[in-house]
Formats: structure tokens, C-alpha cells, sequence
């Protein structure tokens, strides 16, 4: 079961609520995506072949459900530091918007489910992403609207949601059997009734390559001041799997303060803010508990999709696959190119990063 959040904000009561829920109905584990969202894996189905519909129960009453019609085109990644530090804008109150604006509309439940928004506060952390349509944050009241990978018009603030449900409609009118905007004969241009905008959002300042790598790393890594007195820690949850001791090392950092966790599209986690005299104590812990707080750690850049036997597509068990190559990079000097790394199972390459990576398919010689 996939479970969207929108934005990644879960809340410290959201995350004990999906802790007892997969612990209750599935293997104990959440699964973080490339979106931010949540899986619950290791269902056991009713004889029928279907899932409880205890499950489904507790997951809306826990709030996770505002509306089942529009449930799979609820796909909002975010800037996950957003309000917190650094940005043009606080995107938070805008993802709220928009997923009211979405399940408001009914005909937007026609969106295909794997239509993703996303939502840049400026710092143009979401640029490789390859979001459908968008906003990124010009200055703290405006936003330069994204149709795939073409810039929109500048439209305030209180304008975003409204502004990128519009399109979304006018995508549902021209979208025939496609997907996604870029799939459109114009790429997106026809959303824009083939109006061409310049760049406002400033300079992304990632050129690509190992370097911008680096910086993302260090950057979605470690304990981060937030003011004198606060901090929020962040790092890479490996191979994206939430095991119940990190659950509980999340929950009690959380507790401490003002109870905010996010889950980064980067398969990470954020607790902020925290005080600036907690957060040592909190790094600690959550390190203990698996969360990788070392940018250098070859567990921030290496990733892979659920494998065998999770998924019966897969040739082989890629966890097993990461971990060994894991294992390699700590301990033997490996020619590497300090990119990201993902092992897939089939040529779909499930979860595979966004940007720039080496690929390793099980049962190939790739």
C-alpha cells in the first residue's frame, strides 16, 4: 500500500500512527519513495486475495485519506527544508492549498497517478526532478510556475494552487491516452497555448556532475543551524527503509520539539526545529538508529528498488546487492566516480535518482 504525503510532512503523530500500522498489517517497515511518500509492504491479504479493510480504515482515520477518489493523484514533492532554513518562500502553506484544490475538483481524479507537482521554495532543490507542473519561488510572494521542463508566468503566492490546477485540467482536455506533460507533442507547450516565458527564478546554481553531487549531499546532511538557538538534523535513511528502531529514534527526537518530521523525495528524514542544545543529543540517537548522518557515507548516494523477493519483476535481491557494494566502497579502494548508485532489478529501475547516477542491473553485465 502506498501511502501519500503530501509535501513529505508527516507530523510526529502521522509517523506513530503509520509505525502501529505497519507494524499491525505489514512487515514493520516503511518504505520511502522518490516522491516522499510512504509504502507499507508485506501485506497479508484476506482469502480473497484483497487487502483488509481494517487497513485501509486505520490509514484514513489516521488522516492519511481526505478523499479516496483523488487518493493516487495526490503526488506533491516539496522543498523538504522549506520554513525551516534557507528558500525564498514557505511552500508549506501552498502544498496544503494545492492538495485541497485537488481533491475539491472531481474531474481531477482523472489525472494519471504517477502526475507529480512539485513545489521549489527557490533553492531549486527540485530542479532535476522531472515534476509535471510546478512552482518555483521567485522571492516570497511570487512564484514562477513550471510546465515540465518549460518556465510559466510569475503568479503570486495565494495564486499558485488555483493557477496549477487550472493547467492540470487543461492537460486532462489534451492529454488523450499520455501520461505525463512531457509526453505532449509540444512538451507542455500547449498548456501554455504555445506562450514562451524567460527564466525568473534565478540561477539553479547546480551545474551537475560529482561536484553539485557533493553539495546536495552535504547540504541534506548532518545537524544544520536553523537560528542561535535551534537546529534540525537530516540524513539518508538506507535503502529508503524506516525499520522500526529508526521509527522510535524519530518519534522521541521529535518529541523534544515542535514534533515536525519531514521524509525527503532523497529517501531521508528531517526532525526540525529542534533546540540548539537537543540537537547533539538527537543526532546521536537517530544515528544509533541507522539514520546516516555523514554525507560522505557511501549509504547517502546508494540506492535500489525493492528486488527479490518484494517484487516478482526482479532478476535477484538488490538490497543484498547494495549492501555488499556498500560494504566495498567503506573498505576497499574502488575506482568510483562519487555519483549516485542504484541496483535494479529489471530494466525498470524502480526509485532510481533524478539526477545524474551509475546504474547496476542485476543478472547483466551493466
Amino acid at each position: 500500500m502506498r501511502i501519500r504525503v503530501p509535501g513529505g510532512r508527516i507530523g510526529r503523530r502521522g509517523l506513530a500512527a503509520l509505525s502501529r500500522i505497519a507494524a499491525d498489517f505489514g512487515d514493520g517497515d516503511l518504505h520511502l519513495t522518490s516522491r516522499g511518500n510512504v509504502q507499507i509492504r508485506g501485506i497479508s491479504t484476506t482469502p480473497e486475495g484483497e487487502i483488509p479493510n481494517d487497513l485501509s480504515d486505520s490509514v484514513a482515520a489516521a488522516g492519511f485519506l481526505p478523499s479516496f477518489a483523488h487518493e493516487r493523484v495526490r503526488n506533491i514533492v516539496a522543498s523538504p527544508l522549506s520554513g525551516i532554513v534557507g528558500g525564498r518562500m514557505d511552500v508549506r502553506p501552498v502544498v496544503a492549498a494545492l492538495d485541497r484544490a485537488l481533491c475539491a475538483d472531481p474531474r481531477l481524479a482523472e489525472l494519471p497517478g504517477r502526475f507529480l507537482f512539485g513545489l521549489d521554495d527557490g533553492r531549486a532543490d527540485l530542479a532535476e526532478m522531472p515534476c509535471d507542473l510546478g512552482a518555483r519561488a521567485v522571492d516570497g510572494e511570487s512564484a514562477q510556475l513550471r510546465v515540465g521542463a518549460l518556465p510559466g508566468p510569475v503568479v503570486a503566492r495565494e495564486e499558485i494552487a488555483s493557477a496549477l490546477t487550472a493547467l492540470a485540467l487543461r492537460f486532462l482536455d489534451l492529454r488523450a491516452d499520455l501520461w505525463n506533460v512531457r509526453r505532449l507533442p509540444g512538451k507542455g507547450r500547449e498548456l501554455l497555448d504555445g506562450a514562451e516565458f524567460p527564466e525568473s527564478s534565478g540561477d539553479t546554481g547546480e551545474t551537475g556532475g560529482p561536484d553539485a553531487e557533493k553539495r546536495r549531499r552535504n547540504g541534506r546532511h548532518g545537524i544544520l543551524p536553523v537560528s542561535d538557538s535551534e537546529a534540525a538534523v537530516a540524513g539518508s535513511v538506507p535503502l529508503g527503509i524506516l525499520t522500526p528502531a529508526l521509527q522510535r529514534a524519530l518519534l522521541d527526537s521529535a518529541g523534544h520539539g515542535s514534533e515536525t518530521i519531514v521524509l525527503t523525495p532523497w529517501r531521508g528524514a528531517v526532525v526540525a526545529p529542534l533546540g540548539a542544545d537537543r540537537a547533539e543529543r538527537a543526532a546521536a540517537s537517530l544515528a544509533a538508529a541507522g539514520l546516516v548522518l555523514d554525507p560522505d557515507s557511501p549509504w547517502s548516494r546508494v540506492s535500489a528498488c525493492v528486488g527479490s523477493p518484494g517484487c516478482s519483476r526482479s532478476r535477484g535481491d538488490t538490497r543484498s546487492r547494495a549492501a555488499d557494494l556498500v560494504r566495498r566502497l567503506e573498505t576497499t579502494d574502488v575506482r568510483d566516480d562519487g555519483l549516485p548508485v542504484h541496483v535494479a532489478g529489471c530494466e525498470r529501475a524502480c526509485g532510481a535518482p533524478h539526477t545524474p547516477h551509475t546504474r547496476i542491473l542485476i543478472g547483466s553485465s551493466t
